[in-house]
């Protein structure tokens, strides 16, 4: 399986898009429409006949339609600084405390409301210094 396309709200990653070799699209949440931008998302993957979605960093919650018809083909991929450091910069409070390591987080998105299934095998609690 290969990449088609790098998707964001933002535009921070289409360098890295750039240098990989797949497309970038820019698709901002704009007012808080994320209803629109949701809609926007998936006339793109039609487009590009997607078979897998991979969110990386996506922090919106997605529309129960959504999650039906991309049921167990897509993946939220995110930092796991949660409980530890919750709110708008999880990165930035983690660097404050001097965390050094942090675990990648990947539930698979589903039909249950809020599109929440958590895999986390073995997870240890680890609080920070």
């Amino acid at each position: 399986m290969e990449p088609v396309a790098v998707v964001s709200n933002h535009t921070d990653v289409t360098d890295m898009a750039g240098w990989f070799g797949v497309d970038f699209h820019h698709l901002p949440i704009v007012d808080d429409a994320r209803s629109v931008q949701e809609s926007q998302l998936e006339t793109l993957l039609d487009e590009l006949s997607v078979e897998l979605v991979v969110l990386a960093r996506y922090m919106q919650v997605l529309s129960p339609q959504f999650c039906a018809r991309w049921a167990n083909r897509c993946i939220n991929i995110h930092h796991s600084f949660l409980p530890a450091f919750a709110g708008a910069m999880p990165y930035h409070q983690a660097h404050t405390r001097g965390v050094k390591v942090s675990r990648c987080h990947r539930p698979l998105r589903h039909r249950r409301p809020r599109c929440r299934a958590h895999h986390r095998p073995g997870r240890r609690r680890r609080d920070p210094p």
